[in-house]
């Protein structure tokens, strides 16, 4: 797996999601770039997107595998509803977690009372031990710590962090995820600093939602260096190891996502003067594997994906049989699923008709890492 040794800056692309009437979508990840922060494999950023005009999030009912996706509002409401049964309304402030395991379905649509819908939509790659594992659905609402300078949602993960007076946010999240994740939402007041311990062997990102921020990683070399007096303490977990041995600047504007550099200790955020910060902080162990990803899915291996897609069709009716369109042998071994099961689960009826996968490309599916330009 590469290492960066500096900032490394995402820049946002326009995708449509939904139809012409849907929202236009920012993506950040997979990036040529990188394909991976820690274990997360895939940032959707959107709105304030006005859904009277623009006509919101409207997914119908589409598969995933190997993944569990991960949605964070700021404004507006979405109703969740999933093949195992789940039917959830997903609200600012709430953590909407579903783990795909060997197959899942689901839909996603504006609530009818949402005028502006703004949020965050993560993917991340689930292990290769797990990826076969039981699918669910849970949502929770971690509290909101700091004042009015500086708050944090702990979403995900473990959070530390240090305000110039010397005031400490700190909280962890009681949602499980299937390898070490942490997604935190900060917002900074214009003109603000905050100092946030990271995990040195973890890889992190930053993206921003609304206004700009000036970032410094330190590494632990220069940490160590500087002596406990020249900077306000965090805590921050000491290593020896990593390529960062000193500062890196950078910037960080709108609706972009900077990969910090490896072996970070501390990162300190300044929100610029004028528009307050809202950003979220995303982190993670390293994956370790390289991935495929393609449409909705993650595997491993191009035939992997070649049969889950088929048997989707098969099992929405879109293209060939059940019997032309097996599933596929570790989905059956490793996730308990007999020969005649549905692989991606009934669905409610009376809901909008499931979308069709799209054709695969003439050639094979590469694999990507944590650097994202395809294998030969």
């Amino acid at each position: 797996m590469s290492a960066f040794e500096d900032f490394v800056l995402l820049a946002p692309r326009e995708v449509p999601l939904g139809g012409p009437r849907g929202m236009t979508v920012h993506r950040t990840l997979p990036a040529r770039a990188t394909s991976l922060i820690g274990a997360w494999c895939f940032v959707d950023h959107f709105g304030p997107d006005d859904v009277s005009t623009g006509g919101g999030m409207q997914v119908a009912r589409h598969p995933h595998t190997g993944l569990a996706t991960v949605s964070w509002l700021f404004d507006g409401a979405i109703t969740h509803r999933d093949s195992l049964g789940s039917h959830a309304l997903v609200r600012p402030g709430d953590v909407d977690m579903m783990v795909a395991g060997s197959g899942i379905t689901h839909s996603e649509f504006s609530a009818l009372d949402t005028t502006i819908l703004h949020g965050i939509q993560l993917w991340y790659a689930l292990p290769d031990r797990t990826r076969y594992g039981v699918q669910r659905f849970e949502v929770s609402t971690p509290p909101v710590i700091g004042n009015d300078d500086a708050r944090a949602r702990v979403g995900l993960g473990s959070f530390r962090g240090e305000l110039e007076d010397g005031t400490v946010l700190e909280d962890r999240s009681a949602t499980e995820t299937d390898t070490p994740l942490s997604m935190v939402q900060l917002d900074l007041r214009a003109g603000s600093t905050l100092r946030i311990a990271l995990d040195p062997g973890h890889e992190y990102g930053l993206l921003v939602d609304r206004g700009a921020a000036q970032l410094t990683a330190v590494g632990p070399t220069a940490d160590a260096e500087a002596g406990s007096a020249a900077r306000p303490a965090v805590d921050a977990a000491s290593s020896d190891e990593g390529p960062l041995t000193g500062d890196r600047s950078a910037r960080a504007a709108e609706r972009e996502l900077l990969v910090l550099p490896d072996g970070a200790t501390v990162l300190e955020i300044r929100a610029e003067e004028g528009e307050d910060l809202r950003a979220m902080l995303l982190g993670g162990e390293p994956l370790g594997e390289d991935i495929l990803m393609w449409w909705n899915f993650v595997g491993r291996s191009h035939e992997e994906i070649v049969e889950f897609r088929a048997r989707y069709q098969a099992e929405i009716g879109a293209e060939g049989t059940l019997a032309e369109a097996p599933i596929h042998p570790e989905a059956r071994s490793r996730g308990g699923l007999s020969a005649d099961a549905e692989q991606f689960g009934p669905f409610a009826p009376h809901t909008p008709a499931a979308l069709p996968a799209p054709a695969l490309p003439n050639g094979r599916l590469r694999s990507r890492g944590r650097v994202g330009i395809p294998k030969d």
